[in-house]
């Protein structure tokens, strides 16, 4: 029944978009070549869908490897579509509101005003739907891969003098299982690497689901380099929490594979504890929080476990994969945090970012804090745009990020 309905709204999308190509274009290359590409990206979807029910497959194992790519490019034509019928609803509404006003006052007015404009909407809105095309497209082939180094110096007044000029590397949301371009990943290794830190921090996310996407790129990110180590939290998407397993003792087996997995890589998971990092006769302390996130989200993340043995006077970085948690617990603990590094969010993997103009993107209707650097209550947080991609295969605007922080020590006289 849900299926049909699908069917149905599609079919209505369909015959009420196409009336905007009727009336613009009577060339009938131009109406041939539409009904071609529509053809193409519906029956490509359709094709691989029967192919993995036929086989059985599971869905999230094979979307990424053979969905991913057409059904981006189904949903630009849906969207393409939507925006066009858009236009002519608002100009039909008009017209229905014209018409009965004529009706009752009894007017013969001509409708030859009425047909050139649906002649002008049904090309303006052709116009303003296609400009988003050649973005996305770039989003998905280019945009993904388009990695950016962003660098922040931060100064704290409590930092001990050990680790003034300290450097951070911080990384978050790989979701391998969406990875696609070794060459490119190594690219990104080397970004990371060339900035010689002293500790590179993973915010979580690792996989999409399951631990095997990360066997093939397990080699790479073992290359990563930290001459203090590597850390790691969980992300909502490392439990295995989205896939419909065979038995409670597979995602069991899942998660113990992927701890695993990020053990043999070099990475030390932080699981709600804390970790000393040494420099001379000073310190600071890593504090690792597994997921905790507003809403639905899994909220294993216990910053009270996580502090144990710790005083006020530590200087602390919490690692911690939602930034909703800092927004609804941390920033206002009762333990000072000096900074807090997230991910997450990625920018929506959409939007508008040019530095010291503008900073939009939808997500900011869902998360208060959705990427760069925040500060509140004398504390820090670095929400990470995320280094892969997840649901959409591109990024339009929000470029997959390294975040470097620079810890500077200040002097109050």
């Amino acid at each position: 029944m849900r299926w049909t309905f699908l069917v149905i709204v599609l079919l209505l999308i369909e015959i009420y978009a196409f009336q905007a190509f009727k009336t613009a274009f009577k060339n009938n290359w131009t109406l041939k070549a539409y009904f071609i590409t529509n053809a193409l990206i519906i029956f490509n979807l359709i094709f691989r869908l029967i192919v993995i029910n036929k086989n059985s497959l599971s869905f999230s194992d094979v979307f990424y490897n053979y969905l991913s790519i057409p059904f981006a490019f189904f949903l630009i034509l849906l969207v393409f579509k939507l925006i066009i019928i858009s236009f002519l609803f608002i100009e039909d509404f008009t017209r229905i509101i014209h018409s009965i006003y004529n009706f009752f006052i009894k007017s013969n007015e001509s409708n030859k005003f009425f047909i050139q404009r649906r002649n002008f909407v049904s090309k303006i809105a052709l116009i303003i739907a296609a400009l988003p095309i050649p973005f996305v497209i770039h989003g998905i082939y280019k945009g993904r891969h388009n990695y950016r180094v962003l660098k922040y110096e931060l100064e704290f007044d409590d930092l001990p003098e050990e680790f003034d000029g300290y450097k951070l590397t911080h990384i978050s949301d790989i979701h391998s299982g969406s990875l696609e371009k070794i060459n490119k990943v190594e690219y990104a290794v080397d970004l990371i690497n060339k900035e010689n830190s002293d500790l590179v921090l993973f915010t979580g996310d690792f996989v999409n689901n399951k631990a095997n996407e990360l066997i093939k790129w397990m080699k790479i990110f073992s290359k990563i380099k930290a001459k203090d180590g590597k850390y790691s939290v969980l992300g909502n998407h490392d439990y295995g929490d989205y896939v419909n397993w065979k038995s409670d003792q597979d995602k069991k087996d899942n998660f113990t594979n992927l701890l695993n997995f990020q053990k043999e890589m070099g990475f030390n998971l932080l699981l709600n504890e804390n970790k000393k990092i040494q420099s001379n006769n000073q310190h600071i302390y890593l504090v690792g929080v597994e997921n905790w996130g507003k809403g639905g989200f899994k909220k294993s993340g216990d910053i009270d476990k996580a502090c144990v043995g710790l005083n006020d006077k530590d200087f602390k970085i919490v690692m911690s994969h939602d930034p909703s948690h800092w927004e609804k617990v941390l920033v206002n603990h009762n333990t000072h945090f000096n900074l807090t590094l997230s991910g997450h969010t990625h920018g929506m993997q959409f939007g508008i970012e040019i530095p010291g103009w503008i900073k939009w993107s939808p997500v900011k209707w869902v998360y208060k804090y959705w990427a760069g650097m925040y500060f509140e209550k004398m504390q820090y947080l670095n929400v990470n745009r995320g280094f892969g991609v997840l649901g959409f295969p591109g990024r339009v605007g929000v470029w997959p990020e390294i975040s470097v922080i620079t810890l500077k020590k200040t002097y109050i006289s």
